[in-house]
């Protein structure tokens, strides 16, 4: 049998998402089409490259639907029998014909036609995944090996593997208050990450995205210090103080003009907050003098404990 034809295959598969009722564009970037549908967004890459897929199969991609941020789900396609996908659908040559042929049946005598792929990831205060039922935890996965460690420490030495919990936190405020025909709005929306150790705040990249799974069974994991609540009553209060405006309001009366300064604060009932915990990894290399520490997400090496008041990236 020869090798796929791979421009053919999206083309085909342009069709299959069609028929379920995407609307598809063509991609010129690392995967070949995107598909969107409601708030759910599919986005394919039909390759043989075993380092592309890899990235393509690890690498988050969100795109903005309705207002609301978006994790887009991915569908590979591929010849290549070394390729395993951790958070992507595989489709193989028989999943591929068979869609084509039920799209086609469908197409034909107008039947009803849906596809099954990842489950939409929808990050927002109002809807995520529930994994505590299934006995998973979220967490950013382990990229890095204990050897590739060793060499970022530049000694040598035992490795452990630490999962270090972290409360993820997703907000979004809304509305507006009036004074003297003055109004001021409270539209906001944002992310944030809080160490469940030491209950500091550290800003992560934009990559960062935690996915579902089971921790290590060989990994040291740190239990949280700081509670959910606590963290929740914290960012609360910080997105009031950082929501809140001081605004110079004038007033005329006769030929005076009276100015005066008034403070418009949101309340609680305006903000939306839902907090994740979200173990980071990290390997400790213990080495003869020095204890070395690297992120096991993205390879850097920590300058500080990551239980004792540092940034984990």
């Amino acid at each position: 049998m020869g090798e796929p034809n791979h421009e053919q295959a999206a083309a085909e598969i342009t069709a299959v998402l069609q028929t379920a009722g995407y609307d598809c564009e063509p991609e010129e970037g690392p995967f070949n089409l995107s598909g969107v549908r409601g708030n759910k967004c599919i986005l394919v890459m039909c390759s043989d490259d075993l380092n592309g897929l890899q990235r393509f199969d690890m690498t988050p991609y969100t795109i903005m639907l309705g207002g609301s941020k978006v994790r887009c789900d991915k569908i590979i396609f591929t010849g290549n029998s070394y390729f395993q996908p951790k958070e992507s659908t595989l489709w193989t040559r028989e999943t591929l014909l068979q869609n084509i042929a039920l799209s086609a049946e469908a197409r034909i005598y107008g039947l009803p036609f849906d596809i099954e792929a990842t489950p939409s990831f929808a990050y927002s205060a109002v809807a995520t995944p529930d994994i505590s039922s299934v006995g998973y935890d979220l967490m950013l996965p382990v990229r890095i090996s204990a050897k590739d460690a060793v060499r970022v420490a530049h000694q040598e030495g035992p490795t452990v593997l630490r999962m270090i919990p972290y409360w993820r936190y997703h907000y979004t405020s809304g509305g507006e208050a009036t004074y003297k025909g003055k109004s001021v709005c409270f539209d906001a929306e944002g992310d944030g990450w809080i160490n469940a150790v030491n209950g500091l705040e550290w800003e992560f990249d934009d990559d960062a995205v935690p996915v579902p799974g089971e921790l290590p069974p060989e990994a040291d994991v740190v239990a949280p210090m700081t509670q959910k609540n606590e963290a929740k009553e914290t960012v609360m209060a910080e997105l009031i103080k950082k929501l809140t405006r001081r605004v110079r309001i004038k007033t005329t009366a006769g030929d005076a003009i009276f100015a005066e300064e008034k403070e418009f604060r949101p309340t609680e009932d305006n903000i939306v907050i839902k907090v994740d915990k979200v173990y980071v990894p990290v390997w400790q290399v213990r080495g003869k003098k020095d204890i070395v520490e690297v992120n096991a997400f993205n390879g850097q090496e920590l300058c500080l404990p990551s239980d004792e008041g540092c940034e984990v990236f």
